[in-house]
């Protein structure tokens, strides 16, 4: 009993500490693992391991750890957590292996129902009659929610299999704030991940009905069956709460599946204050929660609830090893066969407060929320980017100077990688946590539409977290993007004078003037330093070519120091990721050779770029440079265009007959073009050339598009 009572100490010690304790450590690219021990260890070392564990383990019951809710903290759950192992029940059986636990589970399912708005049975005669079931998480609830809105479509799949191709089903889903688990669960299905149709939202991130409606007639003009359609009650990235009334009307007048995901919403159905927001929830035919989410309670709890209890015993299982009798759990719990006690953790958890005292607790969270959007609306140099229905709260630090109009989608590059910068350096810190990661886009006015934005988000949920740990989590991320932009070497031009108004673009025009002199040229600046209406200006992109007999190691030497000398003068990033003395001075004949490559295609894919210096290093890499550079929008610095006309043309071909060969066939329009050229500026090998989603590039490669199109007509 000592033994066991200094692991709890142990276990106790490490949950009650403030810190978060995230030690930075690289992620190892390989791991080997020991021979399997033929002699065993003492408890001492043992206990010494489970140290060695703990000292390594990030704390989310820490107050400073901002970045997810699972606090898991609540003390009758961390109870019944304890004890779980040492009853050691299976609720496969009730009669045999579960006599009492089985029917905790029952009860925690006939109360979540009841507290969602879903009629309840006063008395019940077997489990079939429940509706609703325990599950190992999130992403697996809403498998069996799907899988059950697959039989309601074709009864009797679950027997005999699809009575269609896969490609002629679909579920909706709300775009940007998907969450993989539906992908996921597709995939599983057997229906597989492409036939997920994304519907609009709004500005809120909420589905647009007119959207939705126009979506469903879309799809089945075409010949497609939707199994379901989803949506959230707090999605994981903004936790805002859909318009379940009006959804749910939509989809019964369209005869479509209606599916919640309330992992994180659900706590509002305690709450005194916010109930409202989930008005019309129990339209839903499935819902799914993450009571570990949201109630303190230990990984692993979650539940998928049903509004008609028959669909899910339409995918129970039939197996003769699970006793058929009116208990047994295991008949109704799909992809489970032996059935741990984890619901005597939210059982503990719901008896212990009780709803009200969880109500008020879910309401102070939202309050702490509220809080945490004032603090962010009042620091000058942070956006905050959604008014969240619950407890999360997305954001960016963008300084102020560059806040006086909208975003040019150059500097959003810039601003994302100065965000993703902040939230490296708060994690190598270990202090605090607050979560980062990129949205899709973000129909926020102030952003570019349709472009990718990394977010800052903080998602509270423990009750400990206090105003005094977020107001220090928001210094520290103005502090570190501050001294980011400096870092960077981020210049900052608020009134956003294109380069061509800039000193610097001025003097490197005379110095390469005088450089060049009578020998034939053209110097080009490309990149986002060729952009309009940049706030930030973090390096300047330049590319000359001449003739081949100018080309010299010595030439090419001195160019390279001229440049390199302005930009220190002038306090511009030199990023030297692709060395200046392979990509600065570039020869004719070299360009001709890059006009006409393949180069970026093996086997019909776009060939990955590895980040390793000898590849950048490569003439391949600078193959694949100046053809980027012949097929982008530049700026003349100084020689003439016509000395690279012949090279440019070449280019375009070639650009277009490799996006026929990476669309398998030939391409007939300009948005089919685009779509298959460009990149976000994340992604690299599979299907990226790296044309970047601007304005600016957009707009030059519809036009290299339809000169193309009119030079060689079909």
């Amino acid at each position: 009993m000592n033994l066991l009572a200094r692991v709890l100490e142990l276990g106790l010690d490490f949950k009650a500490s403030p810190e978060v304790n995230q030690k930075p450590c690289p992620i190892p690219t390989t791991k080997t693992f020991t021979s399997l021990p033929s002699h065993g260890i003492t408890f001492e070392e043992l206990l010494h391991r489970f140290g060695e564990i703990a000292e390594k383990s990030t704390n989310w019951a820490s107050p400073r750890f901002l970045g997810f809710p699972d606090a898991g903290n609540a003390l009758p759950a961390i109870g019944a957590a304890i004890i779980v192992p040492l009853l050691n029940q299976n609720l496969a059986n009730q009669d045999i292996c579960s006599p009492s636990a089985t029917f905790v589970e029952m009860e925690v399912v006939h109360w979540l129902r009841q507290i969602l708005g879903y009629s309840v049975a006063p008395e019940y005669s077997s489990v079939q009659e429940l509706g609703g079931a325990l599950t190992l998480g999130g992403t697996l609830s809403n498998t069996v929610a799907l899988m059950a809105a697959r039989e309601k479509s074709f009864p009797g799949s679950r027997l005999y299999g699809l009575p269609v191709q896969p490609q002629s089903i679909c579920v909706l889903v709300p775009e940007i704030i998907e969450h993989y688990s539906i992908r996921s669960a597709m995939a599983w299905l057997g229906i597989g991940e492409k036939q997920v149709v994304r519907v609009p939202v709004d500005e809120h991130f909420r589905i647009r009905l007119d959207g939705l409606a126009r979506c469903i007639d879309n799809e089945r003009t075409n010949g497609r069956r939707i199994i379901a359609c989803v949506a959230y009650a707090g999605d994981s990235r903004t936790m805002c709460v859909d318009n379940f009334r009006s959804i749910g009307a939509c989809l019964r007048d369209k005869n479509v599946w209606f599916h919640v995901d309330a992992c994180h919403g659900f706590q509002l159905a305690f709450s005194h204050s916010h109930r409202h927001k989930l008005e019309g929830i129990d339209m839903a035919d499935s819902i799914t929660i993450d009571p570990h989410k949201v109630l303190w309670t230990p990984s692993t709890c979650s539940l998928v609830l049903f509004k008609n209890p028959e669909d899910l015993t339409s995918v129970s299982t039939d197996s003769d090893l699970i006793l058929r009798t009116q208990w047994s759990l295991g008949q109704i719990t799909p992809f489970v066969g032996s059935k741990a006690f984890d619901a005597l953790k939210l059982w503990s958890t719901l008896k212990y407060f009780g709803s009200s005292n969880i109500g008020r607790l879910v309401d102070l969270r939202i309050e702490m929320t509220q809080a945490i959007q004032c603090l962010i609306i009042q620091a000058p140099d942070l956006l905050l980017l959604n008014k969240t229905d619950i407890n999360s709260c997305i954001f960016q630090f963008i300084p102020s100077q560059c806040q006086t109009r909208r975003i040019s989608v150059s500097d959003l590059e810039k601003i994302n990688k100065v965000n993703q910068c902040i939230k490296s350096k708060i994690i190598e810190a270990g202090k605090v946590y607050v979560h980062g990661f990129m949205l899709k886009s973000c129909p926020h006015p102030m952003l570019p539409d349709l472009q990718a934005t990394y977010v800052l988000r903080t998602l509270n949920g423990n009750a400990l977290t206090t105003v005094s740990h977020v107001q220090s989590l928001l210094d520290d991320i103005v502090a570190l993007g501050r001294d980011s932009l400096l870092d960077m070497q981020y210049l900052v031009f608020p009134d956003r004078p294109p380069i061509t108004k800039l000193p610097v673009f001025h003097k490197l025009r005379a110095a390469l003037e005088i450089f060049f002199s009578d020998v034939k040229h053209v110097s080009l600046i490309y990149g986002s330093s060729n952009c309009e209406n940049n706030s930030l200006l973090s390096d300047v992109d330049l590319m000359c070519f001449a003739e081949d007999k100018f080309c010299t190691e010595g030439n090419i030497s001195r160019l390279k120091h001229l440049f390199e000398c302005i930009m220190r003068e002038e306090g511009v990033l030199l990023d030297n990721e692709i060395p200046f003395e392979r990509k600065i001075l570039v020869s004719f004949s070299f360009a001709t050779v890059a006009a006409n490559t393949r180069c970026q295609l093996q086997s019909g894919r776009v060939v990955t770029i590895p980040r390793t210096r000898e590849f950048l290093n490569s003439d391949t890499m600078l193959t694949r440079l100046v053809f980027n550079v012949l097929t982008v929008p530049s700026i003349p610095s100084s020689g003439s265009l016509q000395c690279i006309e012949e090279c440019r043309h070449a280019a375009e071909i070639s650009l277009i007959d490799i996006a026929n060969q990476l669309a398998e066939r030939e391409l007939a329009s300009p948005q089919e073009f685009i779509k298959t050229v460009h990149g976000d500026g994340v992604r690299s090998g599979e299907d990226y050339l790296g044309y970047k989603y601007r304005p600016n590039v957009l707009a030059y490669l519809r036009n290299l598009w339809a000169r193309r199109a009119t030079n060689n007509p079909k």
